[in-house]
């Protein structure tokens, strides 16, 4: 394929994935009220949530259809991605379009319920205690629903690690050794990104994000050396005739 070809190519895969977002986000756009409910449970329930400006309201919705439009979409935006790259790849290597594809969908989506149900219930309460009753708080939904769906978009990205982890070992990109002789340095890197990417900056917050980040380095590791014993299998039953 020429360069022309490809440049072709990647405006119909991204023209595809945006038309799915755009419809993904318009159903859950239809459906914002029972989201926004929805993400008002980790609130004590004597607080509610106010606007402060006249396009607030309109800005929310939209932030709240286009990410967990995103999220619905996520298997046809997966599907393109992996579609543009897979002329790249070898004929034994594209039989895993539909496993990454499926994984990377639900990775995505399970790091966005971990974050609901494991992370907020816990930092929600503790960044509205730090000054007891010396004030009365006032929300304004757009920068809550804007911190929620940043730290679920962050936790979903997180847990694409070990999807990701698979794909390059698969394709010989990455192996095992090379993670392990480079935990020292990974954790390191994870620390100052858990600490950036924390709530607030108590230990608890830290360690809420922090240790899900170093347990999911683990698993990519796990994953890897999965993925480069099934590598070795093929080659191994020949020998064995």
């Amino acid at each position: 394929m020429t360069l022309f070809d490809h440049l072709d190519e990647l405006r119909r895969r991204v023209f595809i994935a945006v038309a799915a977002w755009i419809v993904a986000s318009g159903v859950m756009f239809v459906f914002r009220f029972e989201v926004i409910e929805w993400l008002k449970r980790p609130l004590p329930p004597n607080m509610t949530l106010s606007y402060f400006s006249l396009l607030e309201p309109f800005t929310t919705s939209m932030q709240v259809a286009s990410f967990f439009g995103l999220v619905v979409a996520a298997p046809v935006v997966v599907a393109q991605v992996w579609g543009f790259l897979a002329p790249g790849l070898y004929h034994d290597e594209r039989k895993y379009a539909v496993p990454f594809i499926l994984l990377a969908a639900l990775a995505f989506a399970v790091g966005v319920g971990f974050a609901y149900y494991v992370v907020l219930p816990l930092t929600v309460p503790i960044l509205l205690s730090f000054l007891g009753e010396a004030a009365t708080g006032f929300l304004s939904i757009g920068r809550y629903i804007g911190n929620l769906i940043m730290l679920m978009g962050v936790f979903g990205l997180m847990f694409e690690l070990p999807v990701l982890a698979f794909l390059l070992a698969r394709i010989g990109i990455i192996r095992a050794p090379m993670l392990v002789s480079s935990r020292r340095y990974a954790i390191v890197i994870l620390l100052v990104l858990a600490a950036a990417m924390s709530p607030s900056g108590d230990p608890f917050n830290f360690a809420l994000v922090a240790g899900p980040l170093l347990v999911l380095y683990e698993i990519s590791i796990i994953v890897v050396r999965l993925a480069q014993r099934r590598e070795r299998d093929p080659v191994a039953e020949p020998d064995a005739l």
